[in-house]
């Protein structure tokens, strides 16, 4: 849209005519008529009194909108160039003052007129043609910070590429690194095929036997064979037999715990090579059944002026399953309140229970009044028919008592071993 359609539309919009616009800004109908049809363009003075008059910006009549770009056009920095080269050449060329001596006239002399100053230049007209440069400066600008967000935004995607690009590298190293790890233990293992598995566990001897075999990668006539179960510490070692594939078997049996290692050293040749064939973890927790305790506690309260609290005890319930597969029957459970790990009071268990491996026990008297400065919980100390004995503690009954106080729960894990209990 050009400046004419705009003064045009604004015109309309505020239904005047061409005479009654020109009546307000002291301009013919006929120049009005040259501005709208794009014949002549308004004097600077004269655009400022239009964007008055029409309550617009001056840049909006030039054709700088909201939401445009704010760089001129080249038909409006033509316009400017006009409007600024037209006033200039209206300006009356500048007079040099020449400065004189002032000399007393004589008596009966007369004296020439002070020449008058220059007439003041019209400072709107200045102040308009700086508000247009201004203008063309301020578009020049934003279209310049407009470039500097996108040049922003395209380093951003690049330096994303490049993380990307990096993050594949990285990645593909490390899947390369794990290949040739794997190709080199593959290619530095003595064993072309290996296995240990566990044949039997004594839970009453607390031993666990474990059947191992390996196939050395090559064979030299005369070599032999040793496997080791290392069980906590404890070694055991027995010499492997061979067979007729040349593979060396043993059957090993040594303490169950819960970090046992097998390994077979082969000897050629006064040398001697050694190799891992397993590691089995958690055997001996794994061995017991799973305890699972709830209730117990049921609320705490204190009476004014009192220090301790007094603890308001509800059923305890013990649910025994195996872990995995193979559950160990337990043959008793007992449960107790128990301070700082040692036994304050015994539950009392109900003649009838829920089921087989359910268990309910009962405090009597149902109420308690728990000492400061302690640590107290619910435990249950189980037996199973192996005649092996480990205390199971409920983490959600733990409470501290402070002086007058109780505390948040305690973080606390204490271990299974009843040597760690009193009771």
């Amino acid at each position: 849209m050009t400046m004419g359609q705009r003064i045009a539309q604004r015109r309309k919009e505020l239904g005047l005519s061409q005479e009654a616009l020109g009546e307000r800004l002291g301009v013919s109908r006929q120049a009005i008529y040259k501005w709208e049809s794009n014949a002549a363009l308004p004097e600077i003075e004269k655009l400022v009194n239009l964007s008055r008059a029409f309550g617009v910006s001056v840049g909006w009549l030039l054709g700088e909108e909201e939401g445009e770009a704010r760089e001129l056009t080249p038909e409006q920095l033509r316009m400017v160039e006009e409007i600024v080269g037209r006033y200039l050449a209206a300006q009356p060329p500048e007079k040099t003052i020449i400065l004189r001596e002032t000399v007393e006239p004589e008596e009966g002399e007369k004296t020439a007129p002070e020449p008058r100053p220059p007439k003041r230049r019209r400072w709107s007209w200045i102040l308009a043609g700086l508000a247009l440069t201004g203008l063309a400066l301020t578009g020049t600008l934003l279209s310049l910070f407009s470039r500097l967000d996108q040049m922003q935004q395209e380093n951003q995607n690049l330096q994303m590429a490049v993380a990307n690009i990096r993050s594949d590298v990285n990645r593909e190293i490390s899947g390369i690194t794990s290949r040739v790890e794997e190709v080199l233990q593959s290619q530095n293992t003595l064993i072309a095929e290996q296995s240990a598995q566990v044949a039997e566990a004594d839970y009453r001897a607390n031993t666990v036997t474990v059947e191992a075999r390996a196939l050395p990668r090559t064979y030299v006539e005369g070599m032999e064979a040793e496997f080791t179960l290392d069980s906590g510490g404890e070694a055991v070692t027995v010499p492997g037999v061979l067979g007729a594939d040349h593979a060396f078997t043993a059957r090993l049996t040594g303490p169950l715990s819960d970090d046992i290692t097998v390994s077979v050293a082969l000897l050629t040749g006064g040398q001697r090579q050694t190799q891992v064939l397993e590691e089995f973890r958690s055997l001996y927790s794994d061995s017991f059944a799973t305890i699972q305790i709830s209730g117990g506690l049921k609320q705490l309260s204190k009476s004014s002026g009192s220090v301790n609290w007094t603890a308001e005890f509800s059923p305890v319930y013990v649910d025994c399953y195996g872990k995995y597969g193979e559950a160990t029957q337990v043959a008793r459970v007992r449960v107790g309140l128990f301070r700082n790990q040692k036994l304050v009071a015994w539950f009392t268990e109900e003649e009838q229970s829920a089921g087989e491996g359910n268990y309910v026990f009962r405090m009597e008297p149902d109420r308690m009044e728990m000492e400061s400065d302690s640590t107290y919980c619910i435990a249950a100390v189980v037996e199973d028919e192996f005649g092996r004995e480990w205390v199971e503690f409920d983490r959600h009954s733990a409470a501290r008592f402070a002086v007058g106080e109780k505390d948040r729960a305690p973080d606390v894990d204490y271990s299974r071993d009843p040597a760690d209990w009193e009771y």
